[in-house]
This record gives structure tokens, C-alpha cells and sequence, in this order.
């Protein structure tokens, strides 16, 4: 199935530099809506195949982590992925992982620019986030039925584009390369990689820690992780086959799991 309703994105463009089986193979562009999750959401409802894809021009009510907003304007990538995952709850951490590393060495093929990954969620360069990703799972006796995996990219973007309480903290690949980038090649190239990994998603995750490794900005920096009302502290190590975050804190080693986190920070070095 193929729609389009956004002009500032060609379906056929993206269709041509697409080299998936599956993933992309469904696409419905719009021009604004509140969130492709909800979209996707729907369209996984009506039984659509894993790897149908949402894409919007703008989202005008888009989402991050623990309900927080994602201003979502024009010349971003912002997009679902349907998805039907056989994996056992314990694994569900791997999704995010996946398209995070998707995300990220797609942005850096395209742009020639280091991207970084700031456990769970956030795609960075050097300190400043570029980008973020965002799961919603449903399940059924200790199984994964369904998935939305969602992500936000800044691309063509200035910081004069986003709001400004987080213009200092944020950046987009048109302030770090000085151009634009044509982002129907980069959701296409996101969609490979994903689809390239998702066997180690479903299958025993070695390869997301191997390939999470080099670019993992917690990696050996002091790190604090906000879990409830309480905080853990320590140094990162990277994370574990099911997608915890590894701290190595006063007495050993403590796993975390994202849906236990409501914030982590790095200590000021």
C-alpha cells in the first residue's frame, strides 16, 4: 500500500533508494498529523505486515520519553515502524537498541558525521541531541504481540526551528554539516539497517552490544540514573543482550532497564 498526501516528500524517491524486503514496503506519507504513532497504531490494527512504515511533515503532538513533547516541524524525519516481534518481554529492551543503532549509522553514512547513543533513547553529536526514539509495546502471556517503534531525526532543521528552552541542548545535521539532506534517501537507509539487524534483535542480541560499543557516549563516564525516587550511581559499561544499561556502581555491577529510568545524566567532567 502507497499514499501520499506530503509534498515536500516523494514516495517514488524513497521507494528508489529503498533496499529492504520488507521494511518500507507499506508507506503512508502525510503532511501533519498529531503523532505517526497514532497512525501506525491504527494501521497495526488493521492488520498491516510488519514493516509498514508512517511518515509525517510535521507532527503536531509529538512525543518523547515518559509523555514529554518532541517539537516535531517541518524538515525533520519523523516515523513509525510497524512492527510483530516474537520475543519475550524480557527482550523488549533490544527494540529501541535496534533502531536507535539503525538510526544512528544511517545518519552518519549520510552526513559523514559521528553519531553517538545515549542509553536509552537519544542519538547525539558530541553533547547535543539529534534525535530520539521511542517504543510502544503491547503483550500477551509474557510475549510481545505488537510494536510501534517510533523515531524523531532532526535533519533540515536550524536550532531557530525548535523551542528555545532546547536550543542549548539540541542540534540537527544542517547546523552540523551546512547543508540539507534529502531525507526520503535517509529513512530509506534507516529501514536497511534496521532490517539488517533485526535478526540479532529477535535472535540472542551479541550483535546490538557489539555494534552499541562504539558508540556509546555513557561508556566509561560517571553516570547518575534517576529510578523512581532513587538514584544510582557509577560508571557506565555498556549494556547487556536484553538492552539494560550496565553500571558499574559501589558493589558490583547493577543492570538497569529503560522502563525503570526517568532520567540519566552525565557527570560534568
Amino acid at each position: 500500500m502507497l499514499s501520499r498526501t506530503e509534498p515536500g516528500f516523494s514516495v517514488e524517491l524513497f521507494l528508489e533508494a529503498l533496499r529492504t524486503e520488507q521494511f518500507g514496503r507499506a508507506v503512508r506519507v502525510v503532511a501533519e498529523t498529531a503523532s505517526t504513532i497514532d497512525l501506525a497504531r491504527e494501521w497495526l490494527r488493521g492488520g498491516e505486515p510488519e514493516g509498514a512504515v508512517v511518515i509525517a511533515g510535521v507532527q503536531t503532538d509529538g512525543r518523547g520519553r515518559h509523555g514529554r513533547q518532541w517539537a516535531s516541524p517541518r524538515g525533520g524525519l519523523w516515523m513509525s515502524v510497524i512492527a510483530r516481534p516474537d520475543l519475550d518481554v524480557a527482550h523488549a529492551g533490544r527494540l529501541g537498541i535496534g533502531l536507535g543503532l539503525a538510526a544512528a549509522e544511517a545518519m552518519s553514512a549520510e552526513a559523514g558525521c559521528e553519531v553517538g547513543l545515549k542509553w536509552p533513547n537519544d542519538l547525539v553529536i558530541g553533547d547535543r541531541k539529534v534525535g530520539g526514539v521511542l517504543v510502544g509495546a503491547e503483550t500477551e502471556g509474557g510475549k510481545l504481540g505488537s510494536a510501534v517503534l517510533s523515531l524523531g531525526l532532526n535533519v533540515n532543521l536550524s536550532l531557530q526551528d525548535l523551542p528555545e528552552e532546547v536550543r542549548g541542548s539540541a542540534t540537527t545535521l544542517r547546523e552540523e554539516t551546512g547543508r540539507d539532506h534529502p531525507i526520503e534517501g535517509l529513512a530509506a537507509r534507516v529501514l536497511a539497517e534496521l532490517e539488517a539487524i533485526w535478526p540479532s534483535i529477535l535472535g540472542d542480541g551479541a550483535k546490538l552490544v557489539e555494534r552499541w560499543v562504539p558508540r556509546d557516549v555513557l561508556m566509561g563516564r560517571e553516570v547518575s540514573v534517576e529510578i523512581g525516587g532513587t538514584m544510582v550511581r557509577g560508571r557506565g559499561r555498556g549494556i547487556d543482550a536484553d538492552g539494560a544499561l550496565v553500571v558499574a556502581a559501589d558493589g558490583g555491577e547493577q543492570v538497569v532497564r529503560a522502563g525503570d529510568v526517568a532520567a540519566v545524566r552525565i557527570a560534568e567532567r
